[in-house]
């Protein structure tokens, strides 16, 4: 039977992270009929063979260079056969039957192109994964935060990110790639007919969104209904990790400004305040940061 979604995992060196996604799925996905791919990216970790002795049912791809998120993805997405695609993170681990409570709204409704669900990071923590494109309005409303004269509902919707509770559906500009289902259709329309591979880590998921909503003129649709605990190895880096990862998401903002902003002068300006912005709060973090150190 041809599966409705191809589930593609890419793994790196995350053995046990990518078992227990993978045992979560088997324990809380019903009345969906799904196919596991996964893509490990040149582990060191182990064998990754070990993962088709423990899970025989699944299709294993071993790549002999880790070329990145996007490119594993493709990679999978190559193997897939069913008419939806989910890109799953290896760290994470179904909750409830998400699988089945996106399938059943992104298949009833042709305009959606990307359905995510809910995600619960460490210590209950809801990820604010449902965002809006970073626009000159969008970064001098953050330096400048009138919208909180606004209603509630009126500034989440205008803000998204931490300004939102993440309680409600509600349509967005993109969502993070550790849970995004989308209609398997929609790769014919992008060039080569697969994803964008332009980031090896870091913003693709906005590349694609952005792609889907501003070309493809689909809607990213946001459900707390679903959800998926999300480990993000926030309390296992360091902070000298925490702010490469940082620097490399600025560099890559500032490179995703290059692809999807046509104007030079809009460009330079967006690309402006977000840099002004991003040092002020790395300074601002940093003399935190040190404060603490010296008085603890």
């Amino acid at each position: 039977m041809i599966p409705e979604v191809s589930i593609v995992i890419v793994n790196y060196n995350t053995f046990e992270l990518t078992s227990k996604c993978i045992e979560s799925i088997y324990l809380n996905t019903t009345d969906v009929n799904y196919e596991i791919i996964l893509v490990d990216n040149c582990s060191s970790e182990c064998d990754p063979n070990k993962f088709i002795r423990k899970y025989p049912a699944i299709t294993l791809v071993i790549n002999d260079e880790n070329g990145g998120f996007a490119k594993g993805n493709n990679i999978g997405i190559k193997q897939a056969s069913g008419k939806f695609i989910l890109l799953l993170n290896s760290d994470t681990k179904l909750i409830n039957n998400a699988i089945s409570i996106c399938l059943n709204k992104i298949s009833n409704d042709q305009e959606i192109g990307v359905i995510t669900c809910q995600l619960i990071n460490p210590g209950n923590k809801i990820q604010k994964n449902c965002r809006r494109f970073r626009t000159i309005s969008w970064e001098l409303l953050e330096i400048f935060p009138i919208f909180w004269v606004f209603p509630k509902n009126k500034r989440e919707e205008l803000m998204l990110h931490h300004y939102f509770d993440h309680q409600r559906e509600i349509e967005c500009d993109w969502v993070s790639g550790a849970f995004l289902m989308f209609p398997r259709r929609l790769l014919k329309k992008f060039p080569n007919d697969k994803l964008h591979e332009d980031f090896f880590m870091y913003c693709e998921d906005i590349l694609w969104c952005w792609f889907i909503k501003k070309k493809l003129n689909k809607r990213i649709i946001f459900t707390p209904i679903g959800k998926v605990f999300h480990e993000h190895h926030g309390s296992e880096i360091s902070e000298r990790k925490k702010m490469k990862i940082w620097g490399n998401l600025i560099k890559n903002n500032l490179l995703l400004f290059e692809k999807t902003e046509n104007k030079s002068t809009k460009k330079f300006i967006l690309k402006s305040l977000f840099y002004f912005k991003q040092k002020t709060f790395y300074f601002l973090s940093y003399i935190k940061t040190s404060f603490m150190r010296k008085f603890t």
